[in-house]
C-alpha cells in the first residue's frame, strides 16, 4: 500500500489532510513541541505582568466596567482586559507596555530561539472580535473578523479552558502572530451565534473607519468594545433563561420583542432587576407590557445611556402612560430599598445564570484544556534541552548531532515510545529542529 503524503487529503475519507488525521498516529510533530514552548512562553509573560506591574493592573481593575456581574463572567472578563494591557496600555511617560518590559528583561533569554522567533513579533498583537467559519480541529479555526470581514487562521497553544464554540459564534480575545497564522494569548471568551449580529452592529456603530484604521481602532478601543461584548453574552444568556412563571417569562418576552435594537447594556440591567424584584416580591402581573416598558425605562437610567421619554416608551408598548409611571415607581422603590439593605441584587447570580439544568446545551466554558502531550513528547523535549546544554558546553558538528540522534531513537524505540510511529519521519523532523536552533543561534 502506497504511504499517503502529509499535505494531501486522508485515504480515511474524512476530509481532512494526512497530517492531521491518520497521520498522526505515524509522525510525531515537532512543530507541537514548540507551540507547547509557546504556551508556557504565554503564561510566563502573563506572571511577569502580574509579579511587576500589580500596582499598575490593580489601578486600572479598580474602575473595571465588570464589577457586580456574575462572578464566573467578571473574572473571565477582567483576564481578557489584562491581556489587553500587557500589550496596549503604557506604563511610564516614555509609551513603555508590559510587554515591551518583558522583552527588555532577561526572562525572554530562557527560550530556544524557535520560540524566541514567535515572541519578537508579539507587538503586533491586536484584539479581535471573530466569527468562527469552520473548525479545523479542536484547537484551529478559521475566523472572519465582524469589522473588516477578512478571514484568518488562529490557534489556541495554552492549557486554557477552551469554549464549547460552533460555527457562527464569536471568540473575542487578543491574538498574536504565530507563522503564517494567529493565535489566541491566553483565554478567549465566546459570545453565541444568537448575539452575533446585535455585537456585529454594536461594534460598527462605535467604529470610524475614515478616522482610524481597524487596528488602531480595536488596540485603543477594547476596553469599551469589551464591556460590549460582555453585555451582549450576558443578554445571550438571560434570553435562554426559564423564569420559572409564565407572567414574568411574558414580561421577558415583551422585553426582547420590543427592543431588539436596543443596547444589551441596557437590556441585561433590565433583565437583573426583573429577576431580582420577580424572586423578592412575586408581582401580580396584570399586563406584562406594562412591567416591560417600565424596565426599559429604568434600565437606561441606571446603564447611563439610550435614555427614553415615558410617554415614548408607554407609546411603543401600547400602554397607558400611567400605567408605566406606576410601574416605574414600583421598580424603582425596590431597588432603592435593596441597595439601602446593602443587597446586592446579582447574588447567587452565577448559580442561576450559568445552570442550564438537563438541557446540556452550555454555551459557557467547558472543561476542556490542552493535553500534556504523550509521552515520547516529553521525552523529545528533554532531549533537546540536553543536546542544547551538551554543545554550549562542547561545541559540535554534523557527525556529533547524528550520533545523538541515532542514540535517541534507541533509547526511545527500546523504552517503547515509537509504537505506532515512522521513525525515519521522526529524525528528520528532529535534524531540522536541531539546524533551525543552532543557526538561529549562531553555531551555523
Amino acid at each position: 500500500m502506497v504511504k499517503a503524503s502529509r499535505n494531501n487529503l486522508c485515504p480515511c475519507g474524512s476530509g481532512k489532510t494526512y497530517k492531521h488525521c491518520c497521520g498522526k498516529k505515524e509522525a510525531v510533530s515537532i512543530e507541537s513541541l514548540i507551540d507547547r514552548e509557546v504556551a508556557k512562553c504565554m503564561q510566563d509573560v502573563f506572571s511577569f505582568a502580574l509579579e511587576r506591574y500589580e500596582e499598575e493592573l490593580a489601578f486600572m481593575m479598580s474602575g473595571s466596567p465588570f464589577q457586580g456581574l456574575p462572578n464566573e463572567l467578571e473574572t473571565s472578563a477582567n483576564l481578557l482586559l489584562t491581556n489587553w494591557a500587557i500589550f496596549h496600555r503604557h506604563v511610564d511617560d516614555k509609551g513603555m507596555t508590559i510587554f515591551s518590559a518583558y522583552m527588555r528583561s532577561r526572562r525572554r533569554t530562557r527560550w530556544r530561539p524557535a520560540v524566541q522567533t514567535h515572541l519578537k513579533r508579539w507587538d503586533e498583537a491586536v484584539p479581535s472580535f471573530d466569527e468562527i467559519i469552520h473548525i479545523e480541529d479542536e484547537r484551529r479555526f478559521l475566523v472572519r473578523d465582524l469589522l473588516t470581514r477578512k478571514e484568518k487562521y488562529v490557534r489556541f497553544l495554552t492549557p486554557e479552558e477552551l469554549p464549547s464554540a460552533r460555527e457562527g459564534d464569536v471568540l473575542v480575545g487578543c491574538l498574536v502572530p504565530h507563522g503564517d497564522e494567529w493565535a489566541y494569548f491566553m483565554k478567549v471568551l465566546p459570545i453565541p451565534k444568537s448575539g452575533k449580529d446585535r455585537l456585529a452592529r454594536a461594534l460598527q456603530a462605535e467604529w470610524n473607519p475614515d478616522m482610524k484604521t481597524c487596528e488602531v481602532f480595536l488596540r485603543e478601543s477594547f476596553p469599551e468594545l469589551l464591556e460590549i461584548a460582555v453585555h451582549e453574552l450576558l443578554w445571550q444568556l438571560l434570553s435562554e433563561k426559564d423564569w420559572g412563571d409564565r407572567d414574568q417569562d411574558d414580561v421577558f418576552r415583551e422585553l426582547k420583542k420590543k427592543e431588539e435594537t436596543t443596547s444589551s447594556l441596557v437590556l441585561s440591567e433590565a433583565a437583573f432587576l426583573w429577576r431580582a424584584y420577580c424572586e423578592m416580591d412575586e408581582p401580580v402581573i396584570k399586563n406584562p407590557a406594562v412591567y416591560a416598558a417600565a424596565l426599559r425605562y429604568l434600565a437606561s437610567e441606571m446603564a447611563g445611556r439610550e435614555f427614553v421619554n415615558m410617554e415614548k416608551v408607554a407609546e411603543h408598548y401600547g400602554v397607558p402612560v400611567e400605567e408605566v409611571e406606576a410601574a416605574v415607581m414600583e421598580l424603582f422603590l425596590f431597588r432603592t430599598e435593596l441597595l439601602d439593605d446593602g443587597d446586592d441584587e446579582g447574588e447567587n447570580d452565577d448559580e442561576w445564570l450559568f445552570d442550564d439544568g438537563d438541557d446540556g446545551d452550555e454555551i459557557w466554558f467547558d472543561d476542556g484544556g490542552m493535553e500534556d502531550g504523550d509521552e515520547l513528547d516529553r521525552a523529545i523535549e528533554e532531549w533537546l534541552d540536553q543536546v542544547e546544554e551538551l554543545f554550549d558546553c562542547e561545541g559540535w558538528d554534523v557527525d556529533q548531532v547524528h550520533r545523538l540522534i541515532d542514540k535517541a531513537i534507541r533509547t526511545w524505540k527500546k523504552d517503547g515510545l515509537l509504537e505506532g510511529f515512522d521513525a525515519a519521519e521522526l529524525r528528520k523532523e528532529l535534524e531540522e529542529l536541531v539546524w533551525e536552533t543552532f543557526a538561529e543561534r549562531g553555531f551555523l
